[in-house]
């Protein structure tokens, strides 16, 4: 995996709106900070770049955007993926949470 450093581009993920208004999306952001957190060593501090201004934050996690995994016995395992995106067994389908960092696509 490829180490943050102070001044990379990478994608921030905005967290949307609860009720739809705006989508989860990411967003340019610069790498400002190393936090230097033992506990957890891929969290940054980032300059979020949007369209209307920008957004500090100090504490950012990565996250992979790797399935989350649920309940080894969930009653209902053969349906992830289908109708629905989240069952009550914690399983999540592949996506980059909202409030995290991640490094961008190679196109």
């Amino acid at each position: 995996m490829q180490q943050p450093s102070v001044g990379r581009i990478v994608h921030y993920v905005s967290y949307g709106t609860p009720g739809g208004e705006y989508d989860k999306e990411c967003r340019a952001a610069i790498i400002a900070e190393l936090t230097g957190d033992p506990d957890h060593p891929d969290q940054v501090g980032l300059a979020v770049l949007n369209p209307t201004g920008m957004f500090f934050n100090r504490t950012v996690p990565y996250h992979d955007g790797a399935e989350t995994l649920g309940s080894p016995d969930c009653p209902t395992s053969e349906s992830h993926g289908t109708p629905f995106r989240y069952c009550a067994c914690s399983w999540r389908e592949a996506s980059h949470a909202g409030g995290t960092w991640h490094w961008p696509e190679r196109v």
